[in-house]
């Protein structure tokens, strides 16, 4: 299954990502837009699986999505990208 996880340099989506990469009949493709809350750190254990790729870019940006999931022929998105730390911001 090719799986797009949204938000995966996150402290969740990572660990989403680690579990599913750690399946090989899984393909995850993993898009951040890498703000404050995002750590590719958290993903090192991953980074060179044949079976995972990471994306930098804005999940608003119709064009470049659209575009992932036709190329990584996706079947399923776990949308896990939410700056939830609003109070942050000034």
């Amino acid at each position: 299954m090719n799986i797009l996880v949204t938000g995966g340099a996150g402290f969740i989506g990572s660990a989403v990502c680690r579990q599913l990469a750690a399946n090989p009949q899984n393909r995850v493709v993993n898009v951040d837009k890498l703000t404050y809350a995002g750590n590719l750190a958290s993903l090192r254990q991953i980074e060179n699986y044949p079976n995972y790729s990471f994306i930098q870019a804005d999940i608003c940006d119709d064009a470049t999505i659209l575009g992932i999931l036709r190329d990584e022929k996706i079947d399923a998105i776990m949308h896990l990208a939410a700056e939830s730390h609003v109070d942050r911001f000034h």
